[in-house]
């Protein structure tokens, strides 16, 4: 409930000051976002059921590829001799890549934090520089899970493309980051739209 204007929020009747509710805020809409992101992930995963490169390596197939027989034919059933283990089940969820995509949501939903929250001038490079940073780290992150060969190429574009839209999407029609500047664009449109009304009523009436 709102109280005055150092403290607008109290709770069983203590104040709480408003930057700690604006913590709150922002980092409830930020772990929502990011639940999203991994809800969606996990649904691709399980639905999809891709296997990693490196599942030939975990599975050991009981099939000799150098086997005469073998070297032209195209095999379909074979059994794997490998453990049964929590790796088996994770080499076939490759698609898309967890990792990519909650690296990227982190650190763009944080790009776009800063975008809204630091607006002086003062501080432009470093804040454009930071952003740049955080971007690369997920870049990198995203990156190493080819490397690593625990991903497919597309594994990591898709994963990458979700968390870059979910981020986006939290942040400009979620949160309240960005409410002022539709305020602001949505006054202008608005008074521009009534200069013109008034200059086509002027212009009917000279006519």
């Amino acid at each position: 409930m709102r109280n005055n204007e150092q403290s607008r929020y109290s709770i069983l009747g203590t104040n709480i000051p408003n930057w700690l509710y604006s913590v709150y805020n922002n980092l409830l809409w930020f772990l929502f976002g990011a639940a999203c992101s991994q809800l969606t992930t996990d649904i691709g995963k399980y639905t999809i059921g891709r296997l990693r490169p490196h599942f030939l390596d975990i599975c050991k197939p009981d099939v000799d590829c150098n086997a005469d027989i073998n070297k032209t034919k195209y095999i379909e059933n074979f059994k794997c001799t490998g453990e049964m283990s929590k790796k088996f089940k994770d080499s076939r969820l490759s698609f898309p890549s967890g990792h990519s995509s909650l690296s990227f949501y982190c650190m763009v939903y944080l790009a776009l934090y800063l975008q809204a929250r630091i607006k002086t001038s003062k501080y432009g490079i470093p804040k454009s520089f930071f952003q740049f940073l955080v971007i690369v780290m997920a870049a990198y992150c995203a990156l190493s899970r080819i490397s690593d060969y625990k991903h497919h190429w597309s594994d990591v574009l898709a994963g990458t493309l979700l968390g870059i839209t979910v981020a986006t999407l939290t942040a400009l029609y979620v949160t309240d980051l960005f409410a002022a500047k539709y305020k602001s664009l949505r006054k202008r449109n608005s008074s521009t739209g009534d200069i013109e009304t008034t200059n086509n009523l002027q212009t009917t009436e000279l006519k």
